[in-house]
């Protein structure tokens, strides 16, 4: 028996819900974790379990359901998030919590305004040529006169235009590839391969919904990141560091939560649905 489900957690679990006249199946339906994990939670059996940090999250939702405070019968307390020590782009969100962001934006916005001196000294030359160029005819007809003007406003145009393109280009460049999803329904895994990222830092943001769920994040070299649960209709972020190889995901309640990476979403597509998962892996590979 493990160190998180021991023998006296077991009964107090079993009792609990004979007291309250539920049947394993009646509490499977409650607590969505299958029939045989329940099973496994009442006896004991840690080899029927998937690992350490489902006999967790399993044993707490069974004892919200049956009553007890999963807390006090676990004997411990939720871990609070790393907090990252970047916070050259710290941020205060809606919920009053101060977090730290990198701003993705900052060299296409670079870039685009140094095009604005350009553009106001070329608009000043053609400016000065066409005063002195009414001086000198004194005045032409109106005719030219609105032809020249329209000469000035194509040309403010397409200097708008090209702006507008290499600043569309640039966002497109730093789009990330997430590539094809590949889901390994005996490991309860999805797991993207994402190209030409590892040296780049990222930001991680994951939603609840419903009545939330717990969420654990983890690196190559199993440094917890953040592990707590994330209650339904808000939002935690997560940074993670240049140079990270890998990130896991681990869901307590998939169907309860969402993933983006630097604000564009993470599909967790083809789930089993006979019987549907609660707990799933979201497996994300930062190749060079």
């Amino acid at each position: 028996m493990s160190e998180v489900l021991t023998e006296a957690i077991s009964q107090q679990l079993k009792d609990a819900r004979q007291q309250q006249g539920l049947s394993l199946d009646e509490l499977n339906q409650k607590t969505k974790i299958q029939t045989r994990y329940l099973k496994a939670l009442e006896e004991g059996d840690t080899d029927t379990l998937p690992s350490a940090f489902y006999v967790r999250a399993f044993a707490r939702r069974y004892a919200e359901a049956v009553g007890l405070n999963p807390d006090e019968l676990l004997g411990e307390s939720e871990e609070s998030p790393i907090v990252p020590s970047d916070l050259s782009y710290a941020h205060r969100d809606d919920d009053g919590v101060v977090r730290a962001g990198v701003d993705h934006n900052e060299s296409a916005k670079t870039r685009l305004m140094g095009w604005v001196p350009k553009i106001w000294v070329g608009l000043g030359i053609l400016v000065g040529l066409l005063v002195v160029w009414l001086v000198i005819t004194q005045l032409a007809s109106s005719g030219k006169q609105s032809s020249s003007q329209s000469q000035v406003e194509v040309s403010s145009s397409s200097v708008s235009k090209a702006s507008s393109s290499s600043s569309s280009s640039s966002s497109k460049k730093d789009e990330i590839q997430l590539g094809q999803a590949q889901t390994n329904a005996q490991q309860l895994t999805t797991t993207y391969n994402i190209a030409g990222q590892q040296a780049k830092a990222h930001k991680l943001v994951i939603k609840a919904s419903a009545t939330g769920t717990m969420v654990k994040v983890n690196d190559a070299t199993s440094k917890i990141l953040f592990n707590e649960t994330v209650a339904a209709n808000t939002e935690k972020t997560i940074e993670i560091p240049a140079n990270t190889t890998a990130v896991n995901v681990q869901f307590g309640t998939v169907a309860n939560g969402t993933v983006s990476l630097d604000g564009q979403a993470v599909a967790i597509n083809n789930l089993p649905t006979t019987p549907a998962p609660t707990t799933w892996n979201l497996l994300l590979n930062f190749n060079k």
